[in-house]
């Protein structure tokens, strides 16, 4: 991926987002910081870091695929490294924290769950294309259409 990583607290496995504007607590110093500070202890993130991606997880584990797959990975990466860096996007991300999981609920208790996750499956694919072919942009609108989708089942 083409965007500059930085080691800020908000994608490191230690830290724990709380919200835009909000300092995030971190396991490593068991203190709060803000998510664009950064330190000497920072690990590339993980599902428990900044929340997860929810949906993509939910499916990917639905897929059998194991947590750091490549989609999950590249999902990750442009949201901690492309998305964070706005507050733009750090809108979309806590609105997806507040959301996504009553979809996932809703999904699993439906008889065409298969069938829901497989064509989340198909459009988290074509993001993952989006991403590496370099259009951020027109990956975030996609990942914001599937979840408008899935909200509406």
């Amino acid at each position: 991926m083409d965007y500059v990583e930085m080691n800020k607290c908000g994608s490191c496995k230690y830290y724990t987002y709380e919200g835009e504007y909000k300092k995030g607590y971190c396991s490593w110093y068991k203190s709060y910081y803000y998510a664009d500070d950064s330190c000497s202890h920072w690990e590339e993130g993980n599902i428990s870091s900044t929340g997860g991606c929810f949906l993509t997880t939910a499916c990917c584990e639905h897929k059998g695929l194991p947590d750091d797959c490549y989609e999950l990975t590249t999902l990750r990466s442009l949201r901690d490294h492309y998305m964070k860096q706005s507050v733009f996007g750090n809108g979309l991300i806590k609105i997806y924290y507040e959301t996504a999981p009553a979809i996932i609920e809703k999904i699993n208790k439906l008889d065409r769950k298969d069938e829901i996750y497989n064509e989340i499956y198909s459009k988290i694919v074509y993001i993952v294309d989006l991403i590496e072919t370099k259009k951020y942009d027109d990956a975030v609108c996609e990942y914001v259409s599937m979840m408008f989708w899935a909200e509406k089942l």
